[in-house]
């Protein structure tokens, strides 16, 4: 691999901090044609009312909503309850058990919406989740990707939805 393939472009300073020698390097696709990849324009003020619709629209199975703060966690999870949508929040803020429990219900299936900052989702392999929903847009493409694919891994349809305002 090493004569064909520039080893930064196959995660060589992952290679290299680790010093692995010699290691398998594989190359896939990121191609997954069971996501569904949508950007709605929503207007300054519109963003939870069309969150809301959205979320109805998806119709059953686990969700999550990406947001940037701990407060909008709080703030949308609330307002998704208000509106009869079951929806716990999950931040870095919340204490260890609150953290656990919330994680645990939302992969028992017993709440089917999680509204979390980027602290949630390290590690969980939920297979599914049908629709993954940024309510802000993340840091980075890459972030968006790896937050984005947690949707869909059992290879059924999935939809990966970003809420987009101008003053964004």
């Amino acid at each position: 691999l090493r004569e064909l393939f520039d080893l930064t472009l196959l995660g060589g300073d992952i290679v290299r901090g680790l010093g692995l020698q010699d290691p398998a390097c594989v190359v896939t696709s990121f191609d997954r044609p069971n996501l569904r990849f949508e950007v709605h324009p929503c207007a300054t003020g519109e963003k939870l009312r069309r969150l809301r619709r959205v979320v109805g629209e998806v119709g059953p199975g686990t969700k999550i909503v990406y947001v940037g703060r701990r407060a909008d966690a709080e703030e949308i999870a609330a307002d998704l309850r208000a509106n009869g949508f079951e929806a716990v929040a999950y931040h870095a803020g919340m204490d260890a058990q609150e953290r656990r429990s919330a994680q645990e219900r939302w992969l028992s299936g017993e709440v089917p919406i999680a509204v979390a900052t980027l602290a949630f989702g390290m590690g969980i392999d939920k297979p599914d989740v049908r629709a993954v929903i940024h309510y802000q847009h993340p840091a980075s493409l890459e972030s968006y990707y790896q937050e984005a694919g947690r949707a869909g891994r059992d290879g059924a349809p999935a939809r990966c939805i970003l809420l987009f305002a101008a003053a964004d």
